[in-house]
């Protein structure tokens, strides 16, 4: 159970990072130069919504980018927590 516990959290945390740097850059970045970096930033799933502009950029890197953090770092806990169980 405390291992779901931890998978959990960790997901969320890869999802509130993503969110927080992805408010960062589009805050604080012109048009064109912000595209790039939240393609650079999601990549290789930011390949699915390459053409997107504006909002619609915005939500699908929010969503599908904030998925893909969160199981890469649930990914990355899960096997942290697999190599040290096993010392």
């Amino acid at each position: 159970m405390e291992r779901r516990r931890l998978l959990r959290a960790s997901m969320l945390a890869g999802f509130l990072f993503h969110t927080v740097a992805l408010g960062l850059v589009w805050m604080r970045w012109g048009a064109g130069s912000r595209g790039l970096v939240l393609v650079w930033m999601d990549f290789p799933l930011s390949l699915l919504w390459l053409s997107a502009q504006g909002t619609r950029l915005l939500l699908f890197s929010l969503l599908a980018g904030g998925l893909w953090w969160a199981l890469l770092t649930g990914l990355l806990s899960s096997w942290v927590g697999q190599l040290s169980a096993r010392r």
